[in-house]
């Protein structure tokens, strides 16, 4: 017995209700299983310093706690010294952090003279200061593109690299 071609039709709805319901699944997995990368400031390198302001290079140390390599397409970040904010920005550059290890990530950054001269006032009283980095950091897995916020604290005490080189 023939079936009709209209069963074939009948039958697409749900078929196409079991591939979207499917997808889904595994999107959430994906996310799910796509664990934040750990953002850490290694070190800052003073690059130009005038009379309305400078610049810099941010050194970050960003760890991938995944089993599989991520291409970190986007990076937005807050860099706070003690409460005040002294850098923020965006960089859509790729970086790629392989499986379980830590890669360096440079952040170039502009700021005025005043920031500067309140955050080495602060590093001569107490030897360094505390930091708090925060953002999020955009990245393509296996499982899809995934954006995720971070942040970091920490203490910062190589007054020697705020010199120009």
């Amino acid at each position: 017995m023939r079936s009709s071609p209209f069963a074939a039709v009948r039958r697409l709805p749900s078929a196409v209700f079991v591939l979207i319901a499917l997808s889904s699944a595994c999107a959430s997995m994906g996310r799910s299983m796509f664990a934040t990368p750990i953002v850490e400031l290694r070190d800052v390198r003073m690059k130009a310093i005038g009379f309305q302001g400078g610049s810099m290079e941010i050194i970050l140390d960003v760890t991938n706690p995944n089993d599989y390599r991520l291409d970190a397409t986007r990076l937005t970040y807050n860099l706070f010294v003690d409460t005040m904010r002294v850098a923020f920005g965006e960089i859509k550059q790729t970086a790629t952090l392989e499986a379980h290890k830590k890669s360096e990530v440079v952040v170039p950054v502009s700021f005025s003279i005043q920031e500067l001269i309140r955050a080495t006032q602060l590093m001569s009283k107490t030897g360094g200061v505390d930091y708090h980095v925060t953002g999020e950091v955009t990245a393509a897995t296996p499982g899809g593109s995934f954006t995720r916020p971070y942040k970091g604290d920490g203490h910062f005490d190589n007054i020697a690299s705020i010199r120009p080189r």
